[in-house]
């Protein structure tokens, strides 16, 4: 049995993460842990920003990554990584699938930030706790460092023009997955 396979596609907010995470689903098999769901469930509790909100971010993120990588499940999840203030977050994340056998690949998508702007407006992305306004992008791609790979030798792809099918079998490719057998 091969060790179950974490997909982190990581990227500014607009970049077409979600997107992409469930194209790999779809063709490659995968199941999506839908990082934004996280913070829906939390916010029902607790107000953003504070510590714990972002206390039980994390351990639901741990608890669903653990359960996967522990039933041997492929997944894809998304994350809006700053840096290098998320570095200890990735670091325990990265634990978190190690100790229940399963590998980490990190993939980022960094269209420029024109592309970005059309993007976050999109309607698409009115609903949740998605960034949805120019104003909210712009203010946090100029206080956070979005842009800094979190590995210098991690997939890095500018999606811009590619659909996103195009995108996921290029991460399918890096990762070595194939398409299920339908």
């Amino acid at each position: 049995m091969t060790a179950s396979r974490h997909i982190l596609i990581y990227g500014p907010p607009a970049a077409g993460k979600l997107t992409v995470a469930r194209c790999l689903a779809d063709g490659y098999g995968l199941k999506v842990l839908d990082n934004t769901l996280t913070i829906e469930v939390a916010l029902r509790l607790f107000e953003l920003g504070t510590s714990p909100f972002s206390e039980l971010v994390e351990r639901l993120r741990h608890e669903l990554l653990g359960a996967a990588m522990g039933a041997g499940l492929d997944v894809v999840s998304t994350f809006v990584y700053a840096h290098p203030s998320d570095r200890a977050y990735i670091g325990r994340l990265t634990g978190t699938a190690e100790r229940a056998g399963g590998t980490v690949t990190f993939v980022q998508l960094r269209p420029p930030q024109a592309v970005l702007e059309e993007r976050v407006v999109q309607p698409s992305r009115a609903d949740g706790a998605k960034f949805h306004d120019v104003v909210r992008l712009r203010r946090a791609l100029a206080d956070y460092d979005l842009s800094t790979p979190i590995n210098p030798d991690d997939l890095s792809i500018d999606n811009s023009d590619l659909a996103p099918e195009q995108v996921a079998a290029t991460i399918a490719a890096h990762a070595g997955l194939e398409a299920p057998v339908r």
